[in-house]
């Protein structure tokens, strides 16, 4: 239970590194992206995607709701599809006001079958609810959504709306795949209804590309009985870093083989922008720039979580992944433990009432602020192609105003009304965990954006989970200084690289 673990549907559940950077690779028209260091599975995959290959037996499921006829249906532009490049054009009619006719928008997304009957239900709620505008949606598993979508894009098929997410949506918008959607979001007054974050995460060059439909960010989750055992007081409003260190030094004890935290393979993701997007992440995607050297604020954190807390303090498990100890937090062994959200439920499926525990808060540093997490949110765009755009603005905009969309998913509602709802804060299902909901959206507040496709993917998984794996599991070989160097030089190649 760790944050790199995949998502749900509505947080970007499936969507591999490989089909990552196999999607963007596509969309690019076959510019190769394979370098030293890419796995021969990886330029396997890249080579397959080239001829849109490798996924004709795949089961998108269409259909104008669920209670639709579902099948097979083919990827415009896929070689060995049953269809043609007109398929995803056959359904709709075209904007005419007044007329009295049915405009059919076709909508995109990702899931496997469980998700994509739960997203049917929402299309068909739209539809009954709506006399002029019925909307038609195909769901795509999701280890083959970018390379599908890609599919669309070169046909020139692009289906009027479409599922995106944070991490990866501005490669699509910055090659003119997508409407802007400034002028509609602020004529229907959705501006103000969504944090700043989420809507600079959804941006490209300034201009809003997507709208978002429910998101999600990593958290911290705390044993209360070990930090009682302890003499800790348990957090719930706000804490800073130092009482976090204390916490996690106090709540080890070797001989129990028990620790204070448990980072696994948050601690690549974590420390990228811990303080926030800007002069302390380590990098900068626009202008294609490492920021890894001299920049103190991110060597404190790695400073902090790796070379003192768990390589001399010892109140972390020198390990990338909890499978490789054992388990993680549900085994009781940890004080505290850094979770994705989705990871609430699974935490409450295996515990139980074997001990209790909640989420707490993000600490504070008194140098650099506030504790900031990688945001995941599931958003919808418009392809810039669509002359259904009204049309399709109007079912994106009933999804952010439906508070049973809205609460009905395992990410928390983006619309600010509904999150700040009293009754929302109180209310969880029959058998869930009851957790201090105003923590996660704390979070969600102040989650960062972040990007995992083309270059930046290589540099995530290449060079900075290389040397950050190093420094872990073979500290007597290299030191944090060395570390930083080199996710400095040699990320800026692969930057200098597309450059050229």
């Amino acid at each position: 239970m760790e944050c790199e673990k995949f998502r749900s549907f509505s947080i970007m559940k499936s969507l591999d590194r490989e089909s990552r950077i196999t999607g963007n690779e596509v969309f690019q028209g076959g510019k190769s992206m394979r370098r030293k260091g890419v796995s021969l599975l990886l330029a396997a995959v890249m080579a397959a995607a080239l001829v849109f290959s490798g996924c004709g037996k795949d089961a998108s499921v269409s259909g104008q709701g669920s209670g639709a006829s579902q099948g097979s249906e083919a990827v415009p532009g896929e070689e060995g599809a049953a269809g043609t490049g007109e398929a995803a054009a056959e359904s709709g009619g075209t904007d005419k006001g007044g007329t009295g006719e049915v405009t059919t928008v076709d909508y995109v997304f990702w899931g496997n079958q469980t998700e994509i009957n739960t997203i049917m239900k929402t299309i068909d709620a739209f539809n009954a609810s709506h006399t002029d505008i019925q909307v038609k949606g195909t769901g795509i598993d999701p280890s083959v959504y970018l390379q599908k979508l890609s599919a669309y894009a070169s046909s020139n098929t692009l289906p009027d709306i479409v599922q995106v997410a944070v991490d990866y949506g501005d490669e699509y918008t910055k090659k003119g795949m997508f409407e802007p959607l400034d002028g509609m979001i602020e004529s229907a007054g959705l501006k103000d209804m969504v944090g700043d974050n989420l809507w600079q995460g959804l941006s490209y060059d300034g201009q809003i590309y997507a709208v978002p439909l429910q998101a999600s960010a990593c958290l911290m989750v705390g044993n209360k009985q070990l930090f009682e055992e302890a003499g800790v007081e348990f957090p719930t409003d706000s804490w800073t870093e130092e009482e976090f260190r204390e916490a996690a030094v106090k709540m080890t004890d070797a001989e129990k083989k028990q620790y204070g935290v448990i980072y696994a393979g948050s601690i690549i993701e974590w420390p990228r922008a811990l303080y926030g997007n800007g002069s302390t992440q380590i990098y900068d995607w626009d202008a294609k720039q490492m920021n890894a050297v001299g920049n103190d604020a991110l060597k404190h954190a790695w400073d902090l979580l790796i070379d003192d807390l768990m390589l001399t303090e010892k109140a972390a498990p020198a390990v990338m992944s909890s499978k490789d100890i054992g388990g993680g937090f549900e085994t009781g062994k940890y004080g505290m433990a850094f979770i994705g959200f989705w990871d609430i439920a699974e935490i409450h499926k295996v515990v139980q009432d074997s001990f209790e525990w909640d989420l707490i808060p993000l600490p504070i540093s008194e140098e650099y602020g506030q504790w900031r997490t990688p945001m995941y949110a599931n958003a919808l765009s418009i392809s810039a192609n669509s002359e259904k755009k009204e049309a399709a603005f109007e079912y994106i905009k009933w999804t952010l105003e439906n508070r049973d969309i809205q609460t009905s998913s395992v990410s928390l509602p983006v619309n600010k009304s509904i999150a700040e709802d009293p009754e929302f804060l109180s209310e969880f299902q029959e058998g869930t965990k009851n957790y201090n909901k105003q923590l996660a959206l704390d979070a969600l507040a102040n989650s960062v954006s972040w990007r995992n496709t083309g270059v930046i993917a290589e540099i995530n998984n290449n060079v900075i989970k290389t040397e950050i794996e190093r420094l872990i599991l073979k500290p007597d070989s290299t030191d944090l200084d060395t570390v930083l160097q080199n996710m400095q030089t040699e990320g800026q190649k692969l930057f200098d690289a597309q450059k050229d």
